[in-house]
């Protein structure tokens, strides 16, 4: 419960500062913003970390593009669960590159926004048990509550968000994604051999409770 409270208090801070403004404007042509992303609040747990980090450019009062860099890092000890009676651990990390062009409907305090976007990523697990360890599950990993898929992903679709300005300056924005994505598994490795990993592709909408936090410059 603790990360929810440390997230409202930051909102609140944030959001005093707001006090005594007249009015509060949305982007505007030459902005440049630092971005924060949070992939699912209720994965900022002990030992797990999922976000990401990037910029954004105002290309006009109505249109923007961003580019992000995410990290999914996860670990967890299992305890008498590993060889010989020693602990088992499990771990997972994930990392991504992607764009995107925002299209703003208006400008103002509330804007929502259509766009556009494209994200690569790649992903690697392992697992120390009394079987010994294997990298790159095929059947997934689960650490500290999450699901993680070795292998290389790339989506792609259109976005449909919302961001709303705390502050001039300071905004928080949410948003789907209705696209395509397709993987590509690694080669699982095991004690004794190696498991030939293989394809999959998904099209559907995306939401996981991603928040970004953008400041302004």
């Amino acid at each position: 419960m603790k990360k929810y409270f440390a997230f409202l208090l930051i909102l609140i801070l944030v959001g005093s500062a707001s006090y005594g403004q007249e009015a509060v404007t949305g982007q505007s042509a030459g902005k440049i913003g630092i971005l924060f992303a949070f992939n699912g609040l209720a994965n900022l747990g002990a030992g797990s970390y999922q976000g990401g980090f990037g910029a954004k450019l105002c290309l006009s009062d109505y249109m923007a593009v961003r580019g992000m860099l995410q990290l999914g890092i996860a670990s967890q000890t299992i305890p008498n669960a590993g060889p010989n009676g020693t602990d088992g651990k499990k771990s997972a990390s994930s990392l991504g590159i992607g764009g995107a062009v925002e299209l703003h409907l208006t400008k103002g305090r509330i804007s929502p926004y259509i766009g556009g976007g494209l994200l690569f990523s790649t992903t690697s697990t392992e697992q120390t048990l009394n079987q010994g360890t294997i990298k790159n599950n095929l059947g997934g990993e689960t650490v500290s509550g999450q699901n993680f898929q070795a292998g290389t992903s790339i989506m792609i679709g259109g976005i449909i968000g919302v961001e709303y300005y705390v502050t001039n300056g300071v905004s928080l924005s949410a948003e789907y994604l209705v696209g395509f994505t397709t993987l590509s598994q690694k080669d699982e490795e095991y004690p004794g051999g190696t498991a030939k990993g293989g394809s999959a592709s998904l099209i559907g909408i995306h939401s996981d409770g991603t928040l970004t936090l953008a400041v302004y410059f």
